[in-house]
């Protein structure tokens, strides 16, 4: 019989309850209820959304260590990198994001379109825009296992692609951008 909280829940029904609240933006509820799952039975995949609901609240450094923590409990869950990557880059880590994208490019393990997507964010920061667009966009053509992913990729690909020209709307792309790169975080892939 699985291990339960004093209330009756077991860690899967909080996780499952933690899914929600992240749903509802309930970010305090939701952490809470990870942890207590956590605390009965640890789990990479726990402390991945764990990582991203961090990321939700801008805790990075936080967010940083549980994906990081989710990689050593699981190597494999390559969605993990790709969106640890993502925080290295939130937090102007250029070099830390840059080894990720790499790694995971490198990595025969990782399914292809990880590996495409990668090359094309690690263009895009070496300012070659065009060819990380195309890198990108071929990813999406590959990626058939992960529809979320497709989407935020697309935003990212737009938000690429149309900078903004005044101070204005600079303020609100860099809040698409935490915006965009946080919806990744926090989206559901069907792979793990």
């Amino acid at each position: 019989m699985p291990t339960q909280t004093k209330e009756g829940l077991d860690a899967e029904e909080l996780f499952h309850c933690a899914l929600e609240a992240s749903n509802r933006k309930q970010h305090d509820q939701a952490i809470e209820l990870l942890k207590r799952s956590i605390d009965l039975e640890d789990h990479p995949a726990k402390r991945l959304v764990l990582a991203a609901e961090h990321a939700e609240i801008k805790m990075y450094d936080r967010a940083i260590a549980g994906m990081k923590s989710a990689i050593t409990m699981a190597p494999q869950l390559w969605v993990a990198h790709f969106q640890l990557g993502q925080l290295y880059l939130i937090t102007q880590q250029l070099d830390e994001a840059k080894t990720v994208w790499q790694h995971l490019m490198n990595t025969n393990e990782a399914p292809k379109y990880f590996q495409t997507l990668a090359q094309g964010l690690l263009a895009i920061t070496d300012n070659k825009i065009e060819e990380g667009v195309e890198w990108l966009r071929q990813g999406i053509g590959e990626n058939t296992e992960n529809p979320a992913l497709n989407g935020d990729i697309e935003r990212i690909i737009e938000v690429t692609l149309n900078p903004s020209s005044s101070d204005e709307q600079e303020d609100d792309k860099a809040q698409d951008d935490d915006s965009a790169v946080n919806k990744m975080l926090l989206s559901r892939y069907t792979q793990h």
